[in-house]
């Protein structure tokens, strides 16, 4: 059994995949880290990590809802790591045409069409299905982890939310795929687990505080559980928690870190 860490991270360069990334090379992880394409920031996250944590650090860029992305993934892993891989996190979204839909149709539907399913399907689920045939065979047995980020209102925990239908029905899938992974993979010991954030004090939600003014999405955030935004760092270490030996007895399960914000009001 080789003794070290190596994973990969979609997204890993902002937001809260540069949490789980800064929180993984903190537990001695080499990283490889996807991105989409602001490669300046991309530079910025590699030097910070290898510069503070003494670890590895590879990028590779590219939409992870095309397969030639995730093969670039896969392939920098072979040619820098041997072909060994420790743990996977899946935590690459975004927004068809760059933005959530705002409002529903003229007869009052919030379905986006047909190309925006495409795209949301290639993003969750089709892409997590990728990732995770390439990563088991890079896996050592009892030594594997795989983590996906998904988000509110996707499962029968919380209510639905409207506005969320096209990216929550293929997330939905995803954590789907989550369990049905980690009754497959269970027998080699490789975990499978997802975890669902709350509200993350991230320039992802800069569109939302733009429309509905940072006094007011203050009060909304304020108005559940722990009163408060979150860090990125907070869901890295949960992230980095799922990818230890400490966790090693942990699959299939489902983690809400969101400050008690799945329990409503």
């Amino acid at each position: 059994m080789s003794h070290s860490k190596t994973a990969l991270v979609t997204g890993g360069t902002r937001g809260i995949g540069y949490g789980i990334a800064e929180e993984l090379a903190s537990a001695g992880y080499d990283l490889v880290l996807g991105y989409q394409k602001n490669q300046e920031r991309a530079q910025d996250a590699k030097g910070h990590l290898e510069g503070t944590y003494k670890v590895r650090v590879f990028l590779v860029g590219g939409t992870t809802e095309e397969e030639a992305t995730v093969d670039a993934y896969f392939s920098c892993i072979d040619e820098n790591f041997g072909g060994k891989l420790t743990a996977l996190v899946h935590n690459a979204g975004g927004y068809w045409g760059g933005i959530a839909s705002g409002k529903p149709d003229d007869n009052g539907s919030w379905f986006q069409g047909w190309e925006a399913y495409e795209y949301y399907q290639g993003m969750y689920p089709k892409c997590f299905i990728r990732l995770v045939e390439k990563a088991v065979t890079r896996m050592e047995d009892e030594r594997g982890y795989i983590v996906a980020v998904s988000s509110p209102g996707c499962n029968n925990n919380q209510s639905p939310h409207l506005n969320y239908i096209m990216p929550g029905i293929s997330k939905s899938s995803m954590e789907y795929l989550v369990r049905h992974y980690a009754k497959q993979l269970a027998p080699r010991r490789i975990t499978c687990n997802v975890i669902i954030p709350g509200f993350a004090k991230t320039e992802a939600w800069d569109p939302m505080i733009e429309r509905m003014g940072a006094d007011r999405m203050d009060g909304f955030v304020k108005s559940y559980g722990m009163k408060r935004w979150s860090s990125p760092r907070e869901y890295g270490g949960v992230v980095a928690f799922l990818c230890s030996e400490k966790a090693a007895f942990v699959t299939g399960v489902t983690l809400p870190v969101d400050g008690g914000f799945h329990l409503g009001k």
